[in-house]
């Protein structure tokens, strides 16, 4: 059990040196072993190790200015502006940590690389009496394993759920999970992307690093043995993030499903969608990038709107579905061959009966 640490204002102004600290590889972490990344609010969001907390060392702005003094003036400048930044707020930063580490069996401390930033947050752990370590490679290492596992894993038979948008392939993934949980890949969950030029409405899309992160995740908690496997078809990019090489190939050779549905059906399942708690408005402006497609321009865009505008989001997506969309799948879709096809007429059923024909074809 960690230590309890005196109050910090009571200690003299950390001074980093040096010296070695204590380490561990990312693949010999302790049970309970609690990771504190200590790098910029920009640099976890894009991406960090699942379940590590966030104690940053520098805001966005002050690592910019640290990275600069650092190219030129040199490393020694660049740890002494620092280091008078952290000395200005030391008792908030130490009560941050402490609140993260205390009560934790083995505490890691990560970074980018592995470098300073973290080597001298565990020194100043350490001189306030905390058993703390140094992840080697940083957060680095964890991508690079990432990287690793998407370039060489091992998936069971895998199936491609196919059809035109609207017609309700997510929603039946989700369902299919719920009942049998690891046997589906959800890359729009994974990307917070649709996978459509509308696809972010509402959404937050993850970065690269984050969605290949979530996809290795996924793919480690997959079913042992599973007769399948059930994923939607995508483009090679879901939104902006591209599918590892090594998935999209397993999908160009999977069997497929076609997955149908009338378009009265298709609309009503777009519109609870795309329904936000901010109204309509966030599509009527992502709406505005359509205008410079052909196949709708603004004279369509204007149509939609306007009929959003006056309480009819149904027959706007109608509009869509058979001006937009519609057109743009049977172009790409010209030469796909089906293994067999379902109606979605009802979440459920469809989701049950996808079940039944996936276990009989793996038979």
């Amino acid at each position: 059990m960690a230590k309890k640490a005196p109050d910090p204002l009571s200690q003299p102004p950390f001074r980093p040196s040096g010296r070695a600290v204590p380490q561990v590889d990312l693949d010999q972490l302790a049970s309970g072993s609690q990771i504190i990344d200590v790098r910029s609010p920009r640099e976890f969001e894009e991406d960090h190790i699942p379940d590590s907390l966030h104690v940053p060392l520098l805001d966005d702005d002050e690592r910019k200015k640290t990275g600069t003094l650092y190219r030129e003036e040199g490393p020694e400048s660049a740890t002494r502006w620092a280091q008078g930044l952290l000395n200005h707020r030391l008792d908030l930063f130490f009560d941050q940590l402490r609140d993260a580490v205390e009560n934790c069996p083995e505490t890691v401390i990560t970074c980018a690389r592995g470098g300073d930033r973290s080597r001298h947050v565990v020194q100043f752990l350490n001189e306030r009496g905390f058993v703390a370590k140094q992840l080697v490679g940083g957060y680095r290492s964890y991508r690079e394993g990432i990287r690793r596992q998407l370039e060489e894993f091992t998936i069971p038979p895998l199936w491609v759920l196919d059809g035109y948008t609207g017609v309700g392939k997510t929603r039946v993934l989700q369902s299919i999970q719920e009942i049998h949980p690891g046997r589906v890949l959800d890359l729009e969950q994974y990307a917070e992307h649709r996978s459509s030029i509308l696809g972010d409405v509402g959404k937050t899309p993850s970065t690269q690093k984050k969605f290949e992160s979530r996809l290795a995740a996924a793919i480690c908690s997959l079913e042992v043995d599973a007769p399948w496997v059930l994923i939607e078809g995508e483009s090679r990019k879901v939104g902006d993030r591209q599918i590892p090489t090594r998935l999209w190939d397993a999908m160009q050779v999977a069997p497929r499903i076609e997955m149908i549905a009338s378009i009265d059906r298709r609309a009503s399942l777009l519109v609870d969608e795309y329904a936000t708690d901010d109204g309509w408005e966030p599509v009527l402006e992502r709406l505005e990038v359509l205008r410079g497609y052909d196949r709708i321009g603004s004279e369509g865009v204007d149509h939609v709107q306007g009929l959003i505008r006056r309480g009819d989001p149904h027959l706007a997506a109608v509009f869509l579905l058979e001006h937009h969309y519609d057109p743009r799948y049977q172009h790409g879709g010209e030469h796909k061959m089906f293994r067999f096809k379902v109606e979605n007429l009802q979440t459920e059923q469809v989701s049950r009966e996808l079940i039944e024909r996936l276990t009989s074809s793996s038979c």
